[in-house]
């Protein structure tokens, strides 16, 4: 199905849902639940405690599929926005929430023209032993610094580039204004070319203004 098609087939099942019908909400769990777990693996960094906040964010859209409008945005949008205040909600229970508020509110000045995936390290080409292990390096120290994040800024960060939202979706999900939003990249960025290059991988960004 092309994203039309699906849009229109994700209101039938929301619809359907909020009859109450198990088997379109099954259908729902199939298609967005393994994407909705990939992203809260990210904000959590605790695979254990992933199917939880899964289960309680697809028993919040049992209970609230009528509270989903489309005019709003996509589906996908409306569910993250869900999977991620549950996931805030669980590091809360657990002490692990640390938001950095300073990052947020400093003024998100050349954001605007900003390309998002400027200064990301680049995927290493695999033509050879070498270029492979340096790749496998720079995938592993990234891990590393996207964990030294917090939740906030890894959200950003993953709903960027690893969930392909836009700036204004992103700001749905996490409830702020979409020059946070821009901030939060912008910083988060920062202080990923930070880390990498205490592991020993360069790439353009402006390091020491990312230094803690």
């Amino acid at each position: 199905m092309n994203e039309h098609e699906i849009a229109i087939d994700d209101l039938e099942l929301m619809r359907a849902i909020a009859r109450r019908d198990r088997p379109a909400f099954k259908r729902l769990y199939d298609r967005y639940a393994p994407r909705i777990g990939s992203y809260l693996l990210k904000l959590l960094k605790r695979p254990e405690l992933v199917d939880e906040a899964v289960n309680d964010t697809m028993l919040a859209v049992w209970q609230s599929a009528d509270r989903f409008d489309p005019a709003q945005g996509r589906l996908l949008t409306w569910l993250f926005g869900i999977a991620h205040h549950k996931g805030l909600k669980t590091l809360r229970r657990i002490g692990r929430f640390h938001a950095e508020a300073s990052f947020d509110d400093l003024p998100p000045t050349t954001l605007d023209d900003a390309d998002p995936q400027e200064n990301l390290p680049q995927a290493v080409a695999s033509n050879n032993p070498e270029r492979t292990v340096m790749g496998w390096e720079l995938g592993q120290s990234l891990l590393w610094a996207l964990d030294q994040l917090s939740p906030e800024h890894r959200a950003a960060i993953d709903l960027t580039f690893g969930q392909d939202c836009s700036y204004p979706e992103i700001a749905a999900i996490v409830g702020c204004p979409v020059n946070t939003v821009k901030t939060r990249v912008f910083h988060a960025r920062k202080k990923l070319a930070y880390w990498l290059a205490q592991r020993g991988h360069v790439i353009s960004a402006t390091i020491e203004e990312a230094a803690p």
